[in-house]
């Protein structure tokens, strides 16, 4: 799950589509450390001690206050996999020190439950993605960087142990069986590369989420609190002329839902991606008390607008 060992590096500038639920979050990672570099008794990575065996939660240790002016990174022990690449699923442990106090934060070894997040710059943070671009599978990586470990704190200079578990490719659109679309309200058509459009709805608007597979996958079941990278398209159960959001378009990739089940995006997502497989195209016919509601989302989602999501489920991590 995402807490707040990714709240800087990852969460903080998550761009949210039309799918998610507010605004392009602030980037607090520029944020100055509220101790000041004269007062600091620690200036840099190298001041950093990380003991432990890479697979087991390390210790950090250093004179505090850390105060680092620019954020940095080292990687303290390669491991023999491949090396990370751009576009695929990371799967990390992730421990988060505080640079003020040098005690620990949060770190997801304690949880159990390792971060997973795609290696795209408008989903994570460009100091994470360069931090871990071409690190080796099995590596660990130190990072600091300066901002609020949780929205609302001070800024301070904060310290990130990530050990990289694995990596996948994700799979660039769904792939499986076609299934027989004669019952659902809508029927997806199919272009070369994969992108979907529909019919005009049939009969009225469901007031309750619904779901229907359209294309049958093999891959496993998403479970509550993984990371998940779908491609999808949305359009108004009213007018199917166009969509108002579609990951497709523009040279996007796959858009990260992390965790599913919780994360920041509509509950019609939230619920309706848990129990899909991957590999598989899923269509949700979302109502609006779990889209938008009588806000909506303008200028593009009137109040009380009835949606229908196509969604290809690429992965599910953690």
């Amino acid at each position: 799950m995402r807490t707040k060992v990714l709240a800087v590096i990852a969460a903080a500038t998550l761009l949210l589509s039309a799918c998610g639920q507010g605004e392009e979050a602030e980037d607090t990672t520029s944020a100055p450390p509220s101790v000041s570099a004269e007062d600091a008794k620690s200036t840099s990575l190298d001041d950093i001690t990380v003991e432990g065996k890479v697979g087991e939660k390390p210790k950090v240790s250093f004179d505090a206050p850390l105060v680092v002016d620019k954020t940095g990174d080292t990687v303290i022990s390669e491991g023999k996999g491949d090396k990370v690449a751009d576009g695929e699923q990371v799967t990390a442990q992730m421990t988060l020190v505080s640079g003020t106090t040098g005690k620990q934060i949060e770190s997801s070894y304690d949880s159990k439950s390792p971060a997973g997040f795609p290696m795209d710059k408008s989903q994570i943070s460009e100091q994470l993605y360069s931090a871990l671009l071409d690190a080796k599978v099995g590596s660990r990586v130190l990072m600091s960087l300066n901002g609020s470990a949780q929205e609302g704190q001070p800024a301070q200079t904060l310290v990130y142990v990530i050990d990289i578990e694995k990596t996948t490719k994700p799979l660039t659109r769904a792939e499986g069986k076609k299934v027989d679309q004669s019952k659902n309200p809508v029927t997806v058509k199919w272009a070369d590369n994969g992108e979907p459009s529909i019919s005009k709805p049939k009969g009225k608007a469901p007031k309750e989420l619904e779901s229907y597979t359209t294309i049958e996958g093999d891959g496993p079941k998403v479970k509550e609190g993984q990371s998940v990278a779908v491609h999808y398209s949305g359009w108004l159960w009213d007018d199917n002329s166009k969509y108002f959001d579609s990951s497709w378009q523009d040279g996007r990739g796959p858009f990260a839902v992390d965790p599913v089940g919780q994360a920041q995006v509509i509950d019609g997502w939230n619920e309706g991606l848990v129990g899909a497989k991957v590999s598989s195209q899923i269509v949700l016919v979302i109502p609006p008390d779990k889209g938008y509601g009588e806000q909506g989302s303008p200028p593009n989602i009137p109040g009380n607008a009835s949606l229908v999501f196509v969604i290809d489920v690429l992965s599910a991590q953690g």
